[in-house]
C-alpha cells in the first residue's frame, strides 16, 4: 500500500510539471500586420510637432512589417501612438488576443522590439490598465538597430504629469491591460521602428 501511494504522489507530480512545461511564456498581443492609417492607430501630435505613422516591410522583424514613426518633437510639444482596447480610434482593437483572454497573472513584463539609431533621444512606452490609469516605463535610444526591451511591471510608474479624469487612480496596476503607446519624449526628431509586441515570463 505504502508501495502504491508514493507511486501515485510521482505521478501527480509528472502531471504537475509537465503542465508547467507547457504553459506558454509568452504571448504575442501585437506584431504591426494590416494596415497602420488613423483609423487603426490611436494616434496624434500637439500643435506645431510633426508625427508621420506607417507600416514599413523593409525593416521588420516579426512577420510581413513593423510600426513606423517618423517625428518632430517642439521644446512644449507632446505627441502619443497607441494601439489597444477603450481608445478614441475603435480601430486600433487590433490586438492578436482579447486583453481578457490573456492570463496575466502568469507574466511579469511585456517586452517589445525597437530599432535604435543610438540617437541618445527617449521614448516613453504607457500602458493603460482596466481602471484607465496610465503607468510609465522609461526607453533610452543608446544602441543600433534591433533590440528587445523587457519592460517589467514591477519598473513601470504611475504617469504624474497627465491622467484621464475617468481614470480609477489607485497606484495598483489593474489588469487587464487594455492598451500600450508610444510617446517620443526629447525635444527633436528621428525615425523608429516598433514590432513584436508580447506579455513575457521574464526572470526575476
Amino acid at each position: 500500500m505504502k508501495r502504491f501511494d508514493f507511486a501515485a504522489i510521482i505521478f501527480s507530480l509528472s502531471i504537475v510539471l509537465v503542465g508547467c512545461s507547457n504553459a506558454p511564456t509568452e504571448v504575442m498581443i501585437d506584431s504591426f500586420e494590416g494596415p497602420l492609417t488613423k483609423e487603426t492607430v490611436d494616434y496624434g501630435a500637439a500643435e506645431g510637432s510633426f508625427l508621420k505613422v506607417e507600416a514599413d516591410t523593409n525593416i521588420k522583424i516579426c512577420d510581413m512589417q513593423s510600426l513606423k514613426i517618423e517625428y518632430e518633437l517642439k521644446p512644449s510639444g507632446y505627441m502619443w501612438i497607441a494601439r489597444g482596447y477603450n481608445l478614441d480610434v475603435k480601430g486600433a482593437a487590433k490586438w492578436n488576443v482579447l486583453p481578457e483572454n490573456i492570463k496575466w497573472r502568469s507574466f511579469n513584463a511585456i517586452s517589445l522590439q525597437m530599432y535604435g539609431t543610438n540617437s541618445g533621444g527617449v521614448v516613453a512606452f504607457d500602458i493603460k490598465d482596466k481602471g484607465g490609469e496610465i503607468w510609465r516605463y522609461i526607453i533610452d535610444d543608446d544602441f543600433t538597430g534591433w533590440k528587445e526591451i523587457t519592460c517589467k511591471f514591477k519598473d513601470f510608474f504611475v504617469r504624474k504629469d497627465w491622467q484621464p479624469d475617468s481614470a480609477t487612480k489607485n497606484e495598483t496596476i489593474d489588469f487587464p491591460i487594455m492598451s500600450f503607446q508610444f510617446e517620443p519624449r526629447l525635444p527633436g526628431k528621428g525615425i523608429y521602428y516598433f514590432d513584436c509586441i508580447k506579455v513575457v515570463r521574464a526572470k526575476k
